[in-house]
């Protein structure tokens, strides 16, 4: 016949299997204890949020823009508003502090310092 502590009835007829978990009466580590767990979570599972990664082909594009500013000035307008495009929709998923203004063609270069 069962108890009402079932749990405690699992865990007596398995026997106390805790003690051969590796690290078992050890005290637990700083780096578990500090910082973010969820920040952490997703570094070690090598997840980049998609505002990163878009953050990352603006920068590419620009780099792109800032070339082609040498060379053909007839795509440069069109190009340049696609990238602020692309920025409209970074700032709508990034958090507030990464934010970015849009490009223009004066200060390109100054912009792009922000994007690395």
């Amino acid at each position: 016949m069962m108890s009402r502590d079932w749990l405690g009835d699992i865990i007596k007829k398995h026997g106390d299997s805790n003690e051969t978990l590796k690290g078992h009466g050890k005290p637990i580590s700083k780096e578990v204890l500090e910082g973010n767990v969820l920040d952490r979570t997703i570094k070690n599972a090598n997840y980049l949020p998609e505002w990163i990664a878009l953050q990352h082909q603006i920068r590419d594009q620009l780099i792109n823009l800032i070339k082609l500013r040498t060379t053909n000035s007839k795509d440069l307008a069109a190009e340049l508003n696609l990238i602020n495009e692309k920025i409209k929709k970074y700032n709508r998923m990034c958090p507030a502090p990464m934010q970015k203004m849009l490009i223009s063609l004066d200060i390109m270069e100054k912009q792009l310092n922000q994007w690395q």
